[in-house]
């Protein structure tokens, strides 16, 4: 609640100095925080799970059972934080290039995208191969990262707005945010799919086209189309 607190007292002072994007950015903060709260409110341990099952590089199935330690509502609302967070800091980074309503049409677009790639794409995989369990562990490993990815951006999206006039380097540190989520939820599907013995080139085919060219995409046009490097 102090944080919620301090979000309301930040958003006050940026109304006053006139930066209507900033406020309607902390206005979804705010809205996330809360969100935060409640979860927490329903689980007093679920910083310690998130964390926890984050960082848990390991693929026993005792692994993924912390999820269901998590209820639906609060997965629901965890679900909700990490979609509102990332499409702030994605509304932040196109705010940099283009004018409010074309980095509010471009950042829902980009995020829409990710998340229909991140869920229809396992789904899709399990379905071709025929291997259930790709959608289970898989969906798992989905459900760490955007819980945990979650909590990161709310942070990295509060003190972005906050500091607008240091656009390019929080827009670096979103893409190296981005890209290392990315590889560690790469690294959890192929340690994943080699345990339950996936054929090799049923991996090759579904990251190569359902998660890695994505990601090149999204390179292509955020990177390349706007920086110098």
């Amino acid at each position: 609640m102090v944080l919620v607190t301090n979000i309301l007292e930040l958003s006050f002072k940026l109304t006053e100095r006139g930066n209507q994007s900033s406020t309607i950015i902390l206005a979804c903060l705010l809205l996330c925080s809360a969100v935060i709260a409640l979860s927490k409110l329903n689980n007093p341990n679920l910083f310690r799970y998130v964390t926890k099952s984050f960082f848990r590089l390991k693929t026993q199935e005792s692994d993924f059972n912390d999820d269901s330690r998590l209820k639906l509502g609060t997965t629901l609302l965890l679900h909700f934080n990490f979609i509102v967070t990332s499409t702030s800091c994605l509304f932040l980074y196109f705010l940099y290039y283009f004018s409010d309503i074309n980095a509010f049409f471009y950042s829902l677009i980009f995020s829409f995208y990710f998340i229909i790639i991140q869920q229809v794409g396992f789904r899709f995989a399990s379905f071709v191969t025929g291997e259930v369990q790709i959608s289970h562990y898989v969906g798992s490993i989905t459900k760490q990262i955007w819980h945990f990815s979650g909590l990161i951006l709310l942070l990295l999206a509060l003190a972005w707005s906050l500091n607008i006039n240091k656009d390019f380097s929080f827009s670096v540190l979103y893409l190296l945010i981005f890209i290392t989520l990315n590889l560690i939820r790469f690294t959890k599907g192929v340690l994943v799919s080699f345990k339950i013995g996936i054929r090799w080139y049923y991996l090759i085919v579904y990251l190569c086209t359902l998660e890695i060219l994505p990601t090149f995409l999204f390179y292509h046009f955020l990177m390349k189309g706007h920086l110098s490097f």
